[in-house]
């Protein structure tokens, strides 16, 4: 009878299992939900300033334990961290603005702008980039991208590639040729802050106490008309020397920026706190990796710029970033409600379920009930009868129950009332019969008359 009475330990551990996959599941939904979002960035090589820049802030966002985590991804330039972009291997890349500018992908940060000048010799005459024609010129850090500015800016000053002589070599060739005086001017495209254009102005001979000159690409704005992907920068009273001052005035000239871009598919939400970690971690990184100092945060006021930038970064700049509640609110109410009508089904199914299919059956339920009521007739101790009675008792719940579930059958519940009926009457019977067992004194047992005073 016993092995007839485990469904309600079934049912409780069923109900256990049902809760902790609950929680598990639920668990598994916060870790997920709360997991930080890892984001590959491809940029060039080792060494570079770029690749050091990304590199601190990869540490910088493991040991904030923020929200957004880096994976370096490295390339063999910005070329190829454009289109590691383009084929979705990246979500963020590292580019130059006139070298292969993904179309996928909007401006986060621009990391930093070089500045492309001229360094004319000491005493030249030289005073605008027209005056180079038949003129000798040295590229310092020459490369197709910047060979490339400039064929530009020449083309721009009508000089034709047989106008002017171009060299160039390795850093120790280079200087050779400058102290020699076989250099009318070095072009250079580089950040204002590195310390090889004032190498270079002290590598010229000083002649008759003259020294080299700044010739700024002064019509740069006008070359942006044509060649969107450039900008301007500005280059400050005495940025290269203050003996002697070079240049004696602020000028502008023209620019390359290098890019931190974002994938167009990236969350809005996710670039405006990246956005905010590369503004709110930079005081942390400066003493380590002086050139984060020249991250910039894009200018927003140009809507309809050619190198557009991540809506992401612009609701940051402008101020306009959503909240937890404004981005989620709606998401948030719809699983409510969900969750809601969810419970409600599932709150109905059970009920019904359990109304079709009891735990026990009644019938089995009135068996054990019949054999209850013959270990009644079969006790021999109070003791065991009141055991029995709590049992029966047990069973006339459960069987009562049962019976509701089905809607009170009249013929059944009639059964019951007869078992339960016959049950009383049995128990009250076999308990006066074992009472006044109970009483009487064993057979053959001798009985002690008191004497009187004639000793009788």
């Amino acid at each position: 009878m016993e092995a007839r009475h485990t469904s309600p330990m079934r049912r409780k551990l069923k109900t256990i299992a049902t809760v902790l996959v609950a929680i598990a599941l639920v668990a598994a939904g916060a870790a997920l939900w709360f997991r930080p979002t890892v984001l590959r960035v491809a940029a060039r090589p080792l060494g570079s300033s770029d690749v050091r820049v990304i590199i601190s802030y990869l540490q910088a966002l493991q040991r904030e334990r923020a929200d957004i985590r880096f994976r370096l991804i490295l390339t063999e330039g910005p070329a190829d961290s454009a289109a590691r972009m383009e084929t979705g291997e990246a979500d963020l890349a590292v580019v130059r603005s006139d070298v292969a500018m993904p179309t996928k992908a909007s401006t986060v940060a621009i990391l930093r702008r070089e500045a492309a000048f001229f360094i004319t010799r000491p005493g030249s005459e030289i005073t605008e980039i027209g005056g180079l024609k038949g003129k000798t010129v040295g590229l310092v850090r020459s490369t197709p991208a910047n060979e490339r500015i400039l064929s530009q800016i020449l083309d721009h000053y009508d000089l034709s590639p047989h106008d002017v002589t171009r060299v160039s070599g390795t850093p120790q060739e280079m200087q050779q040729q400058v102290a020699d005086g076989k250099f009318d001017a070095l072009f250079f495209v580089t950040p204002i802050s590195e310390q090889l254009t004032r190498r270079a102005i002290q590598t010229f001979p000083k002649i008759d106490g003259q020294y080299a000159g700044l010739l700024p690409v002064a019509e740069a704005e006008a070359l942006l008309v044509d060649y969107p992907q450039f900008d301007t920068v500005e280059i400050v009273r005495g940025a290269f020397g203050a003996n002697p001052v070079l240049p004696e005035a602020s000028v502008t000239t023209l620019a390359v920026t290098h890019r931190l871009v974002a994938d167009n598919n990236l969350s809005d939400a996710v670039v405006s706190e990246l956005t905010r970690l590369l503004v709110t971690l930079r005081p942390q990184i400066v003493r380590d990796t002086p050139a984060v100092n020249q991250l910039d945060l894009p200018s927003t006021e140009d809507k309809a710029a050619r190198l557009p930038n991540h809506p992401g970064a612009v609701a940051f700049i402008d101020g306009e970033t959503k909240t937890f509640f404004e981005r989620y609110g709606d998401h948030i109410y719809i699983g409510i409600m969900a969750f809601s009508l969810l419970g409600s089904a599932l709150a109905a199914l059970f009920s019904s379920l359990s109304r079709r299919a009891d735990p026990v059956p009644s019938d089995v339920l009135m068996s054990d009930l019949v054999l209850e009521i013959e270990r009644v007739r079969e006790a021999d101790h109070l003791a065991s009868l009141d055991m029995i009675e709590d049992e029966a008792d047990a069973t006339i719940a459960r069987l009562l129950r049962a019976a509701t579930k089905k809607g009170g059958d009249s013929g059944e519940v009639a059964a019951v009332a007869l078992l339960v009926s016959e049950l009383r009457h049995t128990l009250a019977r076999k308990r006066e019969a074992l009472q006044k067992n109970a009483q009487q004194p064993p057979a053959g047992a001798v009985t002690m008359l008191p004497t009187g005073p004639s000793g009788v």
